[in-house]
């Protein structure tokens, strides 16, 4: 692109030396660039970097559709053991539930606080290999659950006395508490009791399986500034600091989600400029404000000094920070991730080029 706005200029120069227009009028011309400088488009999944785990169904039965964090792990308890009495009762057998672990979801780093309002966490109790007729009761006395984060952070959710021949579905309660710490690590122990019934015949093979279900549509809270960050993009240097008198930015975004807060362009000879804590920090191209649901074009000049950022090869990424919605109290209103939600930026530009024909005569 750059080879051919400098033959664009050679054939003006060539044109100006026949002297067919009055240099006092060549002062500067007006090109435009019909070209994207940058484009891109961010959509739930990539904001989400492509996780496991995430589906999609109707939002309330209505005819949008959201994403859906759905995480199962099955787990089998064996329970054999020989009736034991004390005179003519029958003892209870007591059936630890040794730690293991299960699968969570959590929202990547980059959505730091941003936080699930509405799971549901249940365990599902699986009987089909466990022959009722020889229990009376059998009892969750308690079973922990128990999430660690990178920063030594540790949350719990307990279950307690629970009998599964009766519910075979228990819920967690409040596991947002559990998952918003963003756990690395989630495992499940405690303990179970079975009462046998007056039929004395041994437990031999008979199986308990628990099955953690977990179901957290994107409800979410931005409880502090969230920053999603794009990856770097190379544009070839098209600005010749010389040639250029002034250059204009049009900022095309079109924000589908239901989360402002700002777009932010970074502008750097290397991506390790991008990278926290390197030495030396990427310059600010500009920041715009984001409007949740909203579309709008902007113009932006671009000065000297930031003509010079874009003079030679150059890096480009945008920051996204989201700021959650407030209601009129200025409490944080929940936000809802739909499938079909994305963020477009298209940045082109328009230039004032500076011709000197003197000086193209000289050349």
């Amino acid at each position: 692109m750059k080879k051919i706005l400098l033959i664009a200029v050679l054939i003006l120069l060539i044109a100006c030396s026949l002297d067919t227009f009055n240099s006092d009028n060549l002062a500067s011309w007006s090109i435009n660039f019909d070209f994207p400088l940058f484009k891109t488009n961010y959509t739930i999944r990539e904001l989400l970097d492509d996780q496991d785990g995430l589906d999609i169904e109707l939002y309330e039965n209505g005819p949008d559709s959201i994403y859906v964090f759905n995480n199962v792990t099955s787990h089998t308890i064996d329970v054999t053991f020989n009736i034991e009495k004390d005179d003519d009762d029958v003892l209870p057998e007591v059936i630890p539930v040794e730690p293991y672990a299960i699968e969570i979801a959590t929202l990547p780093e980059e959505l730091d606080g941003i936080n699930f309002v509405d799971i549901d966490l249940f365990l599902e109790i699986d009987l089909t290999q466990f022959d009722t007729s020889l229990a009376d009761s059998v009892i969750i006395d308690h079973i922990t659950l128990t999430g660690v984060n990178d920063d030594g952070v540790v949350e719990t959710a307990t279950i307690t006395n629970q009998d599964i021949l009766v519910v075979g579905m228990v819920e967690v309660e409040d596991p947002e508490d559990l998952v918003n710490i963003r756990p690395t690590e989630v495992t499940l122990d405690g303990q179970i009791t079975v009462y046998p019934s007056d039929k004395e015949e041994p437990f031999i093979g008979e199986k308990i399986i628990l099955n953690s279900i977990l179901h957290a549509p994107l409800i979410l809270e931005v409880t502090e500034a969230a920053t999603f960050s794009g990856n770097p993009e190379k544009i070839d240097g098209i600005v010749d600091e010389d040639l250029f008198e002034e250059l204009y930015l049009y900022v095309d975004v079109r924000n589908g989600l239901e989360l402002g807060g700002n777009l932010q362009l970074l502008v750097a000879p290397d991506t390790l400029m991008f990278e926290e804590n390197y030495f030396i920090s990427p310059d600010t191209l500009f920041t715009l404000d984001l409007i949740p649901e909203d579309e709008f074009i902007d113009t932006i000049r671009i000065d000297d000094d930031k003509l010079a950022l874009l003079a030679d090869s150059t890096y480009l990424k945008t920051n996204l920070n989201f700021i959650g919605p407030t209601d009129a109290q200025d409490n944080i209103r929940p936000t809802r991730l739909f499938a079909d939600d994305s963020i477009s930026i298209l940045i082109y530009s328009s230039a004032q080029l500076l011709i000197d024909p003197q000086n193209g005569e000289e050349d």
